[in-house]
């Protein structure tokens, strides 16, 4: 059996094992930034940049329950039906990422309208997210309202 020194495990560790660390954070971050952008723009109603940053399939789940699509969310972003005023953390997102996949859960408290209807409180929020052509894009979102 072989016995490697210190300095020989050090530099494997150097070349092989901390730059892929490293790079895992990095992705975290490129993602943990993309979130931000995405509710930055929903605040605003940036529509150019929110079809950027949905997928062509986009689909979203509200806090009514309805299931809302790419061109109904453009829709109500228009119309004003949905509008938001404030996006506020609760807690730090909390984000996993599985090869192209990106998956962020997140309390959040929200005032605005969704589908016209009045919205205020605290709410659970999934979103999953798919690296693809270099960058991030929002494949699906749910809000769930978080019981008092």
């Amino acid at each position: 059996m072989k016995r490697f020194s210190i300095a020989a495990m050090t530099a494997f560790l150097m070349m092989y094992a901390l730059p892929s660390f490293a790079a895992d954070k990095s992705e975290e971050e490129a993602l943990r930034s993309a979130l931000n952008e995405y509710r930055q723009a929903l605040v605003k109603k940036d529509l150019p940049k929110l079809e950027k940053i949905w997928t062509d399939d986009y689909t979203f789940i509200d806090a009514h329950g309805r299931i809302r699509t790419k061109a109904d969310r453009l829709a109500d972003l228009r119309s004003s039906a949905t509008s938001l005023d404030k996006i506020q953390h609760e807690e730090p997102p909390r984000i996993r990422i599985h090869g192209n996949i990106g998956i962020i859960r997140s309390d959040v408290t929200l005032v605005g309208r969704y589908g016209g209807k009045e919205v205020s409180g605290v709410f659970r929020s999934t979103h999953i997210w798919i690296y693809t052509d270099g960058r991030w894009q929002l494949l699906m979102n749910q809000l769930t309202a978080v019981a008092p």
